[in-house]
């Protein structure tokens, strides 16, 4: 099995190519994986992670404790203009946040507005309307699977599981300049780990909307499609694929 976020912050680390003492901005870092990849290849560097869940950041802040260079992490509406000054920083990355923006295109503007001249910004986004998870019937399957990818949570204000492939036409169409583009795949026989992670997302999501009387199943197929997930694990009849698409690009 290969874990989505190890190999994508790898990724990010890889193609960034910043300089030792440089700054990397990670949007939406969440509890800080990104930025703890970093951390380890580039232990002077400057990190700096803005997300608007404060129990996400108290996360990301116990990560980085040892970071040797200096840190900021802090709460921001990433709707809005960054609080960070004209190209200032040498890196931003992101991953799977301009889904939940209502204008994907500003927080672009905005990345190439921070960006000193000749810096990367590295951008992934999973496509959650490929996912693959093979164990239930497959009308069942096809039906939640879609479901999922169209699921609109109370929390987000604006959701899009295509945005995967999307991505690489919405940064060619700004102001960066796109450098690369790539997919990475995980994959698994088991259900543990990421798998499990992203079929309890699917569970979970898809039972809060059919709660809230939206969506386009309901909790009994939720529940159905569940247990012939795990059902499948348990027989060995289980497999799980989910693609994430990489963009590179720099400001020029």
């Amino acid at each position: 099995m290969f874990e989505t976020n190890d190999m994508l912050h790898d990724r990010f680390v890889n193609l960034a190519e910043i300089p030792e003492q440089g700054s990397v901005v990670d949007l939406g870092c969440g509890a800080g994986p990104a930025l703890g990849a970093f951390s380890k290849r580039y232990p002077q560097a400057q990190l700096i992670g803005y997300d608007r869940a404060g129990e996400s950041l108290a996360k990301a802040r116990a990560r980085l404790k040892r970071h040797a260079g200096p840190v900021k992490l802090a709460a921001a509406d990433l709707r809005e203009q960054f609080p960070l000054e004209d190209a200032s920083v040498d890196v931003v990355i992101s991953s799977n946040l301009l889904e939940c923006l209502p204008e994907p295109s500003l927080l672009l503007d905005e990345v190439w507005r921070v960006l000193r001249p000749g810096g990367r910004a590295v951008f992934s986004h999973s496509d959650f309307d490929s996912l693959i998870i093979s164990g239930p019937p497959a009308g069942l399957d096809r039906k939640i699977l879609h479901a999922f990818a169209d699921d609109a949570p109370a929390w987000m204000d604006s959701s899009d599981g295509r945005m995967g492939r999307k991505l690489p036409g919405l940064v060619a169409a700004s102001q960066l300049a796109r450098t690369h583009v790539e997919t990475l795949v995980t994959h698994s026989t088991e259900l543990a780990g990421h798998a499990a992670r992203r079929v309890g997302d699917i569970r979970g999501a898809l039972r809060a909307t059919a709660l809230r009387g939206c969506g386009q199943v309901d909790t009994v197929e939720v529940e159905e499609w569940f247990a012939a997930v795990q059902q499948a694990a348990a027989e060995g009849r289980f497999f799980f694929a989910e693609t994430a698409v990489v963009v590179a690009a720099s400001r020029v």
